[in-house]
């Protein structure tokens, strides 16, 4: 997971809020949401952080679970609250089976569950977000580490979602790249703060790198922040 500046409101879904009896599931144009959710998030899954191509791979999620916004149904169209997120392993496995809850991930974990505090649009939670060399993400706050372990099962390490061993992957290439760039004892802040760059802002088509929380963290923390 990591922080993600909100864009702008389809003006497909401001104007069909302006409907008196508008309601989420009525909207139809929701592609228009996922494509508007996809350029926020630079193309990743806004939990899980790996690759989302086009908005046929994307779910829109609420931050606040629908389920919990009977009493007003209408905020389920506010787009602040919206973000995409990937299947989370729910679809059928190679067998044509459906999956068991354990191996699920983001979104299809989570369902109607409440989030304590785990907000990617809350630059102060994804502070607390910290990372273990076996790719393993987790928190010093009990709350975040609940959200994050148990509620979205974000260590899950199977078949099509192995979470962990591709964070582990991203960090050993991006110590590999500064090691090939410069002497390990060469590494200024300066040189930091340029390979930081390039894992906190996406490239000239929108992209940002997949799983790349953990590359932003350890960068961070090198630097001190």
């Amino acid at each position: 997971m990591r922080y993600i500046q909100k864009g702008k409101t389809p003006e497909s879904l401001i104007q069909y809020a302006k409907n008196k009896n508008a309601y989420f599931d009525g909207y139809p144009d929701k592609d228009d949401v996922r494509e508007q959710l996809l350029k926020d998030q630079g193309y990743l899954c806004g939990y899980c952080m790996r690759r989302l191509n086009s908005a046929t791979e994307v779910k829109i999620e609420h931050i606040l679970p629908q389920s919990k916004l009977k009493d007003d149904p209408r905020k389920a169209l506010d787009y602040k609250i919206m973000l995409g997120v990937c299947y989370g392993n729910e679809r059928k496995n190679s067998e044509g089976k459906k999956r068991h809850l354990q191996e699920l991930t983001c979104d299809a974990h989570r369902k109607d569950e409440d989030l304590k505090v785990a907000d990617p649009y809350n630059k102060t939670c994804i502070e607390k977000i910290r990372y273990e060399a076996d790719g393993r993400i987790t928190s010093d706050d009990p709350e975040l580490k609940e959200d994050l372990e148990d509620t979205l099962n974000l260590n899950y390490n199977g078949e099509s979602a192995f979470l962990m061993e591709n964070r582990k992957e991203v960090l050993a290439a991006c110590k590999d790249k500064m090691r090939r760039m410069k002497e390990r004892g060469q590494w200024t802040k300066t040189f930091l703060r340029k390979i930081l760059k390039e894992y906190e802002e996406p490239d000239e088509l929108g992209y940002l790198k997949p799983y790349s929380g953990i590359a932003i963290w350890y960068l961070k923390k090198r630097l001190g922040e």
